[in-house]
Parts: C-alpha cells; structure tokens; sequence
C-alpha cells in the first residue's frame, strides 16, 4: 500500500497538483467485484468517495502479472449504498459495464462534505492528468465530480379511479 501512496504522491506532484486533504488518511476499503446491486450488501448507507475501475489484466494473463485496473469513476456522495445501487438501475449508462464481471469498486466514509469534495475534486484531476499522459488527449473529465447524473423523480396523478389501477408495481430488481 505503501507503494500505490509514494506512486500516488510523485504523479500528483509531476502534474503540479497540491491537495489540502491528506489523500493517505481516508480508510479505504478493499476493492471488490461489482456485478450486481448485491455484490453492494456490505456498502454503508454513509457519505464518502467511491472509485469504480474495470478489469485489464486478470489475475495470471501476463507471466508473474497481477490483477491490473483501469479507474474509471470516481465519485462522491451523501450515501454511498444509494448512489452505487443506481448505477444498477435500468437507466444508468454504466448498467451493463458493471454487469459485466470485470468491474471492482472500492469506498473510503468521509463524513465532512467540504473534505470529500476537496478530496474528490483532486482525485477526479489526477485521474485526468494521468488519463491525458497516457493516450496524449485531452478531457473534461477534471472539472466533473459525478460522470452520472442522479435520477430525477416524476410525480404521478392520483386521479385514476381504483378500478383503473393495477397493482402497484415491483421495485427494480425483483
């Protein structure tokens, strides 16, 4: 872990980034597989950063190689089990990346919403820099904090007649 701090550290630095939050002392989890909204039990229905990331190199693909990530999100939130069980939902655009297998997901709590901004702010620029350094293009990706909007809620008419109603139906995922 050690090692992922100091390369970590030295990238931000080469790109120029200062980060008021000591990105070291967020208690993140260990990354773990996403394929469905219950691979998200474990996920505490608290505020906190999340990072989504997806598998290019499996585990034994390159001799004497590792598992290899490609980070691909990442976010913040004021309830980290919601906002990750929504990228499940019929609509997100990242349904049917996640459903895939080859996706892992990782979360650190962090409760102040001025720190996990901050905090997600500068991770959301290295991903960028380091994004822009790999292919040479440049992005936007820096100035978002949430690649995903949030659903936006409809009202529904209560004027249909009781005999008109059906039963109410399912929530998604039964």
């Amino acid at each position: 872990m050690e090692d992922l701090t100091r390369l970590v550290d030295d990238s931000m630095a080469r790109h120029g980034f200062e980060v008021a939050v000591d990105h070291r002392r967020l208690q993140w989890s260990r990354w773990f597989r996403c394929e469905s909204s219950f691979s998200l039990l474990l996920v505490p229905s608290a505020a906190g950063i999340y990072t989504l990331g997806e598998e290019i190199v499996g585990p034994g693909e390159i001799p004497g190689g590792k598992r290899m990530l490609a980070i691909f999100q990442v976010s913040e939130t004021e309830d980290l089990c919601v906002a990750l069980s929504r990228h499940f939902s019929p609509r997100s655009p990242l349904r049917e990346r996640l459903s895939s297998g080859r996706c892992f997901v990782r979360f650190a709590e962090v409760a102040d919403a001025p720190t996990r901004q901050t905090a997600c702010k500068a991770l959301n620029q290295w991903l960028a820099s380091s994004a822009e350094t790999a292919t040479g293009m440049t992005s936007d990706l820096a100035s978002q904090t949430d690649l995903v909007p949030a659903p936006v809620s409809r009202q529904t008419k209560s004027t249909v007649a009781a005999s008109d109603s059906g039963p109410p139906s399912l929530p998604a995922g039964f």
